[in-house]
């Protein structure tokens, strides 16, 4: 679930200056290596809210992106999310993003498919707030985001390898079967001031209530994240250090793990 979180931040985007960004029921299908999508209404950087057309063919490790309707131009996106550069099917339905003095983002469903991974969503909403003394968007959004966010998805689905499935492991208990396919509901995430709270109803071969809390701090200048995790209880269990044995296991170029703390290095 963090993987998704920090995709939908970074995924709202598509250059280093994107100041304004409103998107109206937006309905995207990509099958690797392009894609097509339409919007009801759409307005980048400018007051335009006409119905847009948007194309994207991956190319090597970055996306071009060919707009046409509301505003026609071409678009290189470097350095997108994992979750989205490796996919081979994406599907968006009812995506909507208004993103200009803070970032409010809603979808009525997701599906991201690579040959490791497959992760859906329904009924997400994303808000938080955009800290303007920085400078860079990307920055104004982590760094505003952490100081204020509420993100909830009334479900959400993963199968393959990631740092969700190393919670799941933790929470096996010993039964020495590997968890392929982790499903949660009311998934309940806030920040406030740097301090997380996240709570979510798992369903898996293990069920229940998982809640964690913590710090999530980001260093502009190194583009690094940090995230302190005080605490993982699944039910009345305390299964951080389970947790924490599973995410060094994780462990990345870009993700380093010495508990307390994760260390997430972006793009």
């Amino acid at each position: 679930m963090k993987t998704l979180l920090v995709s939908l931040l970074l995924s709202t985007q598509v250059g280093a200056q994107v100041s304004t960004a409103v998107i109206k029921n937006f309905n995207f299908n990509y099958r690797a290596p392009t894609g097509e999508g339409v919007a009801e209404s759409f307005s980048y950087q400018k007051a335009v809210r006409e119905a847009q057309v948007v194309r994207a063919e991956r190319v090597g490790d970055e996306f071009r992106i060919l707009l046409e309707g509301a505003e026609d131009r071409e678009l290189n996106w470097k350095g997108a999310p994992d979750l989205i550069i490796g996919a081979d099917v994406i599907k968006l339905s009812a995506f909507n993003l208004n993103y200009a003095g803070s970032l409010e983002l809603t979808a009525v469903s997701g599906f991201f498919q690579s040959p490791l991974r497959i992760l859906s969503f329904k009924s997400l909403s994303l808000s938080c707030d955009r800290n303007y003394v920085l400078g860079e968007a990307t920055q104004q959004l982590i760094t505003g985001c952490f100081q204020k966010l509420q993100f909830r998805a009334s479900a959400f689905n993963s199968e393959g390898e990631g740092f969700d499935q190393a919670v799941m492991k933790a929470l096996d208990q010993g039964h020495n079967e590997l968890l392929a396919k982790l499903g949660a509901k009311n998934i309940d995430l806030k920040i406030s001031s740097g301090k997380f709270n996240l709570s979510a109803d798992v369903q898996a071969q293990v069920s229940g209530t998982v809640k964690s809390k913590g710090v999530m701090t980001f260093e502009a200048p190194l583009k690094k994240v940090t995230v302190k995790i005080d605490e993982v209880k699944f039910g009345f269990l305390n299964v951080t250090s389970k947790v924490f044995d599973e995410l060094k296991k994780q462990e990345s170029d870009s993700v380093k793990v010495s508990k307390p703390y994760v260390y997430i290095f972006l793009k």
